[in-house]
Order: structure tokens, then sequence, then C-alpha cells
């Protein structure tokens, strides 16, 4: 029996689906034996693998990688070009009609990703790994500089203080109440919106010796098979705005953040907790109600950006920082805190220092 939580990913049945072009070319010459020679091979591998690939990823990585590459197919057809094998030539040309719709360049990083991991599923070779690649690469990159497609839109922040805000406007209604203790809990642990709305009573874990309290995040998109074991900071004030919640809404066991509509079922199932892309939706809804400037650009992400620059802001250093959000590597933590480290850098370093020397020098001896 399939499993009802798992995404069918659709690669061959979308490549089925054209009218205008073959799938793939009747005549494929594979440069190496290991790979797929013939259409027939080519369907047979991909259909495989997208089984195997959808039920091994996150419902949101699937929904990506079927969305951008129904793009490419819709492209395909519309410019009467056969989808797989792709030349340099087709990629380049693909991705230059993307960014000529004002694609940015998150965007066409996922759509080079998704058509080169399907080639290399599919057993052909990826047109991104050739060797003249990088040189139309460069080419995209420039257009995208030209166009702004280069200019990430950054999430608004949501940090201690805009926390503090949210939380004063809050009452004690069960709705206010989750809110308070789902912000709060975001704020401390830097979860994102899957990890929060994953999390269950029995993840909570309390120190007696030192009577603090973490988080055990199972599962995370940086730690997909839960072999790395990840616990997060959690302040006694989060705590008690969770028991707050559990209190009025009869939580025993199972999921923490639920829909409010209704008593919970005991158990816990994990259809009761919220959505993903419901914790947006609240942090928005709350962070304007609260009056906050940047209440439009709010994210589920806003809470991350914004602990991340506090504890930049606080001397934490980057591996820190990482530790603490459960990136994977430093890059994602340097573009998050980039405002916040353009004021301790050298240049800010110097300039401090000049106005002390300065200082010095006009006091009296």
């Amino acid at each position: 029996m399939p499993d009802p939580t798992t995404l069918p990913l659709r690669v061959v049945d979308a490549l089925q689906d054209l009218t205008s072009v073959p799938a793939v070319a009747p005549e494929i010459h594979a440069p190496r034996p290991a790979m797929a020679a013939s259409v027939e091979a080519v369907l047979e591998r991909l259909a495989i693998w997208s089984t195997d690939f959808a039920a091994g990823s996150a419902p949101a990585t699937v929904k990506a990688v079927r969305s951008d590459w129904a793009q490419y197919l819709t492209w395909c057809e519309v410019s009467r070009a056969t989808p797989l094998p792709a030349s340099v030539e087709q990629l380049e040309t693909f991705l230059s009609a993307m960014i000529d719709k004002g694609r940015k360049r998150a965007t066409v990083d996922r759509y080079l990703y998704t058509v080169g991991l399907v080639h290399v599923a599919a057993g052909l070779p990826s047109p991104s790994k050739d060797s003249d690649w990088p040189v139309k690469w460069k080419k995209l990159i420039r257009r995208l500089k030209t166009s702004g497609g280069h200019v990430r839109k950054q999430a608004g922040e949501l940090d201690m203080a805009d926390i503090e805000t949210i939380l004063a406007s809050l009452g004690d209604s069960p709705r206010d109440l989750r809110d308070a203790a789902l912000l709060s809990m975001a704020s401390d642990t830097l979860c994102r919106e899957s990890e929060l709305v994953a999390i269950r009573v029995e993840h909570l874990h309390h120190n007696r010796r030192r009577n603090t309290w973490s988080l055990q995040v199972p599962f995370s998109k940086t730690n997909q098979d839960g072999a790395a074991p990840d616990y997060r900071f959690v302040s006694l004030e989060t705590i008690a705005r969770v028991r707050a919640w559990q209190a009025t809404a009869g939580i025993e066991v199972g999921a923490i953040f639920r829909p409010t509509g209704g008593r919970p079922k005991v158990g816990g199932d994990v259809e009761e907790a919220l959505l993903p892309q419901e914790v947006a939706r609240i942090f928005r809804r709350r962070a304007k109600a609260a009056g906050l400037e940047n209440a439009a650009s709010i994210s589920g992400h806003s809470t991350r950006i914004g602990s991340a620059n506090d504890l930049a802001e606080h001397g934490a250093t980057g591996p820190q920082i990482q530790h603490a959000g459960g990136w994977k590597t430093e890059r994602m933590v340097t573009y998050y805190t980039r405002r916040s480290q353009a004021g301790a850098n050298a240049m800010a370093n110097l300039r401090a220092l000049r106005c002390r020397l300065l200082a010095q020098k006009d006091q009296p001896e």
C-alpha cells in the first residue's frame, strides 16, 4: 500500500504527456557503458528513480522538483526541443528564456539543478557537467546581474525585540497562547516551519541538575535520516508559554502546535499538527497586528533570520550560530547575518579606533 504522505514526482508521466516532441531522442549515444543507451532504458530508470526519490525526500523538495521539471517540459514543447538528452546549448537557451521571463537567481539555480538531476537519474550525461558549461553559465550570471535577477529577496527579520513586541500584544485566548508559544519556541530554537510543526511533547527534555530545557529535533532539512543528534536550547519563558498552551488545549502527548478549532484528540496524530505553510501566515498576521513595519515581508524563516542576527550582534561566532540553527555549513549563516556583520567588520573597527584616538587627543593633559 503506498504511503499517503508521499507525493508522486511524475517525471515519467510528464514526459509521456508531451505531444509535439519525443520525450527522449530515439538514438542515444552514451559515452559510458553504465549510462542508458535506449529510450526504454531511460524511462525504466527514471520510473524507478522517481519512486525512490519521492519516498526519500521531503514533500516540499518533491513539489519543487516536480514544478521545475514541468516548467522545463513546457518550454521544450513550445520550442520543439527534445527534453532528454539536452545539449549545453539547449540548457543555455532554456535558462535564458526563463531569465527573460523575470525569473530570479534562486529559481534559475533550481531549474539548473533539476534538469541535471533528471539527466543523471536517467543515466544520461548532464549538460551542466560538460566542460563547455562553465563559460555558458558565466554568460547567464551576467544576464541575471544586468536584469536584476541576481538580487535575492530576503524575508523580514523577527529578532528578540520584535518577538517581545508581538508577545506583549497577545492576550490569553487559546489562539493567543498557542501563537505565543510558537513564536517563542521559533525564536529560541531557530527551527524551520517544518521542524516547528513536527515538535511533539516528548521532544522536550528537562535537565534537572541545571534546570534547563532543550528540544530534540529528530529530523531536519540537514539531518533527514536522523543520524546526527540535534538538540536546541529552550528558555524557561518559552517552556512556561508552551505549558500554558498545553493546559488550555488539553495536550498531554503528541504534536504541540495544532489548530485551535475544537479539542485535540488524545494521542496527537501528525494530522492534527499545523501545516508548515500555516506558520508563516501566523507570524505575518501577528507582526501586522503588533504594528511591525516589516510585517508584509515576514515569512516562516523570519525568526530564524532574526535570532541568527541577534547571536551575531552579541558576539557569537559563525560555527556557534550554525550549531544553534542546525545549518549544514556557515554559508547560509553568513548570508543571513551580512547586515549585522557589516557593523563589526575591519572598517567598522578602524573607524571606532580612530574615534577613540581623537577623543583621547582632545582631552586636556
